[in-house]
């Protein structure tokens, strides 16, 4: 008599075990599961304007504005991203027209770094089809950003 309650004693034990393992292995799969909830909702959200990757080559971009109201100024941001292996200064900036100026920083853009810029496009004294372009001198020589910017004045 005592046999079989001493087995039924053992396996009730060897099942509370068992219980115990998979609630501690269950609750820790909880926790990391927060945990990478936790690192997506402090994740920055994916940049959506223009990008620029800034590398040994020049680089060109199409910034397109759309329609722009006539006597309006309208702003691109865009995104320079530095795929060389030495950090990347933005010198200075030319455009053909006085429509077109650029704010940006003059600080380096460390390799694998970015810089965000605004473009901004002045619409007075412009009307129809208009198309332009803006060379950014950098420090890597023979190796500008242009971008090529269009808009149709209404």
């Amino acid at each position: 008599m005592k046999r079989p309650v001493v087995i039924v004693a053992t396996i009730i034990a060897a099942l509370a075990i068992v219980a115990l393992v998979l609630r501690i292995a269950d609750s820790e799969h909880d926790n990391r599961r927060r945990a990478d909830i936790e690192v997506q909702s402090t994740e920055q959200p994916t940049y959506s304007g223009l990008v620029a990757e800034a590398g040994d080559t020049a680089c060109e971009v199409l910034v397109e504005f759309g329609r722009v109201p006539r006597s309006s100024t309208t702003t691109k941001a865009i995104r320079v991203i530095n795929t060389g292996t030495t950090p990347l200064v933005l010198l200075d900036y030319s455009t053909q027209c006085r429509c077109m100026w650029l704010e940006y920083s003059r600080e380096p853009i460390e390799a694998g770094s970015y810089s965000d810029l605004e473009l901004s496009f002045d619409s007075r004294g412009e009307w129809g089809a208009v198309g332009n372009y803006m060379e950014i001198t950098t420090s890597r020589e023979g190796t500008p950003i242009v971008l090529w910017i269009a808009a149709e004045v209404e």
